[in-house]
């Protein structure tokens, strides 16, 4: 039996947008700081733009999951109308 953790779907989304905007922000500070051609600027873009798309997916997985965004997974499976298929007619 799996144990339910202490985090709902709504803490999950606002920790993953935290390090999502963290990570936005480690960009814009390695280009406000010059340091883009170093290689603390190079290491510095790198990780930022791997958590930011890390997060960015988690989000989206999460929010698809969730029906937030298009169409989600629907309960019940759409059943064929009854009157059958041209391989039971013939029968």
């Amino acid at each position: 039996m799996a144990e339910k953790s202490g985090f709902g779907i709504l803490e999950v989304f606002g920790i993953g947008l935290f390090i999502l905007v963290v990570s936005v922000i480690g960009i814009a500070a390695d280009f406000l700081f010059d340091l883009k051609l170093d290689m603390d600027g190079l290491l510095l873009i790198s990780v930022c733009l791997l958590m930011a798309l890390v997060s960015a997916a988690m989000l989206f997985f999460l929010a698809k999951a969730q029906g937030w965004l298009g169409k989600g997974k629907s309960a019940t499976p759409t059943a064929p109308a009854a009157g059958g298929t041209p391989a039971t007619a013939q029968k």
